[in-house]
This record gives structure tokens, sequence and C-alpha cells, in this order.
């Protein structure tokens, strides 16, 4: 139904008709219709062929969907149409650093979405991690808390718990995890998280 709503919906405005689609199809990937959410996306691409926002959309949702190296391209596209785009860089790089793969590549595109946007705690928290998949603990320990006290996102949590725990600080870990999990009980990151350190 909310589909059908938004097929009727009319807008001249370009930016807004991009909004919708974003729309339709975060409710196709909710509703596990990937196959239908990324054709959608495909019959809109010459639309938007000169458009980095909905590269990086696309990009994400090939990511949701395992499709590691289309998400890749994506995410490429939408860089190389905005080479000021932080956040494109950022989940090009995280998206490397929580595989565990290309983490030489994976800073080198976290540095650049830091150095474009320092105070954002999503890319501190992407910097840190990857410090972390690289064995810098008090390195990774730095950014991640500089991204902690910014926002208490419960997935920041997750990161800081885990380093903390590689650090052999493992009460201040089950502290960070059960006071993030008291306010988000049903994050799905930390629950693993500290159920895979903590048994």
């Amino acid at each position: 139904q909310a589909i059908e709503y938004l097929d009727q919906y009319k807008s001249l405005d370009r930016q807004e008709k991009l909004k919708f689609l974003q729309l339709k199809t975060s409710f196709l990937y909710n509703d596990n219709q990937f196959l239908k959410a990324i054709d959608l996306m495909l019959s809109e691409e010459e639309k938007y062929s000169d458009s980095a926002e909905f590269y990086f959309d696309f990009g994400l949702l090939h990511e949701k969907n395992k499709d590691f190296d289309a998400m890749e391209s994506k995410l490429k596209k939408a860089i190389s149409l905005k080479p000021d785009y932080a956040i494109a860089y950022n989940a090009l790089g995280y998206s490397y650093a929580d595989r565990n793969v290309k983490l030489d590549d994976a800073k080198r595109y976290i540095e650049i979405a830091l150095s474009i946007e320092p105070q954002n705690h999503y890319i501190l928290d992407s910097m840190g991690w990857v410090h972390y998949r690289l064995g810098n603990y008090d390195i990774a320990y730095e950014f991640i808390t500089k991204a902690y006290s910014i926002q208490e996102d419960p997935e920041i949590a997750a990161h800081l718990g885990e380093v903390l725990w590689k650090q052999g600080k493992e009460n201040e870990a089950i502290s960070i995890w059960q006071g993030s999990l008291e306010r988000f009980p049903e994050n799905s990151i930390l629950i693993e998280t500290k159920n895979r350190l903590f048994q």
C-alpha cells in the first residue's frame, strides 16, 4: 500500500522524485524484495546517471544484498560524480574494514572522508575500526572514543567494547555494552558483539 501511495504522487521536482525512489526501494528491501528493489534502481539509472546520491544509495543496496563487487562499483561512481562526498568514501572504506579486506585501501578512503568531515562520528568510528583490523588497538581506541563522545551510537559502542576487550579491559567493555543495550536492547550488532566475546 505504501508503494502504491508513492506511485500516485506526481512530483515535478527531480530531487523529490529521487527521495520517493529511495523510499520505494527501502520499502521493497524491508519487505525482503531485494531483487525488485535492485530492478527498480536499474530501471531508473538512466534518469539519475549524474546523481552521486543515486549511486550511493544503489551501492548500499548492493551491500545489503551481499553483492560487494557491485557495491564497490556504485560507490566509486558516486565518488567520481562528487569528489568531496565524504560519506561515500567512508561507506566504501568501512565496508572493506568490516569485512577485513583491502585494509590499506580502507584506510586511504576513510582518511579522505575524515579530511572532508573531521568531526563526523561515523567516519571517526570507521577510522578506529580500520586501525582495529590492522592491530593498532591504542589508535583504534582514540578514534572510537572520540566518535562515542560525539554520539553514543550502539554500533560505535559495540566497536568500543571490542577494542577495550582486545586491550584486556573486559570490565570496561562489558560496562559499555550493557549501558548501550539498556538504551538499544534490539540492536543486532551490539548483541552479536557482546555474545561473541562475553560468554
